[in-house]
């Protein structure tokens, strides 16, 4: 008779470990799913960190470009403009109005009609005022907008590598918690098996909560598959 319980107690026992052994074994491969998928979107999400980066450096080389461009085109009408009031100075009409009209750019040309119709009052010195409507250096303009989108390119690249690094992090989680049902599933003693089973457990809890919280940034869909 007391045989008989005991064996039904060790049928229990062994029914119980054996339950506890398959939620190891689906947790395993739970888990091992979870690790490929955050490792899969990092890498994903670093291929796209690289290549707003370089985009960000382009711009940024192309605003430099359009910076010095601009100066070089201020400083070649400053010094048109400075031989064109030498020579009404001195009295080199024709010179003058050779200038004007040969030597200038149809929009220093404008400006400067506009500064020599103001008051002999005006405190503008010189045409190169931005109360000047018409006066206006264009790569100026084309270089700050470069300059706006390298910015907006490196912010966006920050923002993509800090979720790249999350999803390394998570991916170290879920591989701790491998570890802990892996060890889990060799240990014979039941207090441990479940111990660490539940300890993995709250680890891919806290994965799988992070994971959906985060998404698909990466926007990986059935695609890759082809």
């Amino acid at each position: 008779m007391i045989d008989s319980v005991e064996q039904s107690e060790q049928k229990r026992q062994q029914k119980r470990l054996d339950r506890v052994e398959v939620v190891i074994a689906i947790l395993l491969g739970i888990a091992a799913i979870l690790t490929a998928w955050a490792t899969f979107q990092s890498s994903q999400l670093s291929g796209s960190v690289v290549a707003l980066y370089s985009q960000g450096i382009r711009l940024a080389d192309a605003a430099s470009q359009d910076y010095n461009d601009a100066t070089a085109a201020e400083v070649a009408d400053e010094g048109i403009f400075l031989e064109y009031t030498k020579s009404l100075h001195t009295g080199q009409k024709k010179m003058a109005v050779y200038i004007h009209g040969s030597l200038m750019s149809p929009e220093l040309a404008a400006a400067i009609d506009w500064w020599e119709g103001q008051p002999h009052s005006s405190t503008n010195p010189t045409p190169f005022t931005k109360a000047n409507p018409h006066w206006s250096v264009p790569q100026f303009d084309t270089a700050r907008q470069k300059d706006a989108q390298a910015e907006a390119k490196f912010d966006e690249a920050d923002h993509i590598d800090a979720l790249a690094t999350t999803f390394d992090i998570l991916s170290i989680i879920i591989a701790i918690s491998l570890f802990l049902f892996g060890v889990a599933s060799l240990v014979r003693q039941d207090r441990i098996k479940i111990g660490l089973s539940i300890v993995g457990t709250l680890l891919l809890a806290f994965s799988i909560i992070r994971l959906i919280h985060l998404g698909n940034p990466a926007g990986v869909g059935l695609q890759f598959l082809w």
